[in-house]
């Protein structure tokens, strides 16, 4: 296992979490998010191990008027090596901190570790119809507190289009 944990702690340490600017009919997403979860393992074999991971975090926004500083996720997923190659992907659900409203967002891995893609699914309230995505990147490695938990932050960028 401590062959194959380092490039999925680099791809955990970039899961995305999602944030955005203000409500805006366009705009775009340059936030930092740090989070805290944990890794269960599903399977286990020579070139094989699949985990499955569920974390909570909150955003900091590059500009500190973003109203959407501070929101606050939950994300969801499943993480594999096998053959040396990692694959992953989930769900976050990330709340306005400020009215509550949620936006759903999917995340995968992409073929470089520690990097992947997200999109926009659903969204409540004033993020009803919510479009857009982008891609987000580790901010670097960190040293789990505790076996079988993890901690990081990663760099999340792209677009936000609310209708309207």
């Amino acid at each position: 296992m401590s062959r194959m944990l380092p490039p999925v702690l680099t791809v955990i340490f970039a899961m995305i979490a999602f944030g955005a600017g203000p409500a805006l009919a366009q705009q775009n997403v340059d936030q930092t998010w740090c989070r805290a979860g944990t890794l269960s393992t599903l399977a286990k074999d020579e070139k094989l191990i699949v985990w499955s991971l569920d974390h909570h975090g909150v955003s900091r926004a590059r500009d500190p008027k973003d109203p959407l500083d501070a929101a606050t996720q939950r994300c969801i997923g499943v993480l594999a090596v096998i053959d040396g190659k990692t694959v992953g992907n989930g769900w976050c659900k990330v709340m306005d901190s400020q009215s509550g409203d949620w936006w759903l967002v999917d995340w995968a891995t992409a073929d470089k570790p520690g990097h992947g893609t997200w999109s926009y699914r659903h969204g409540s309230g004033k993020y009803k119809g919510v479009t857009g995505g982008g891609t987000y990147q580790s901010l670097g490695q960190t040293r789990p507190i505790e076996a079988g938990t993890y901690q990081n932050c990663v760099r999340v960028t792209g677009t936000m289009k609310l209708p309207g």
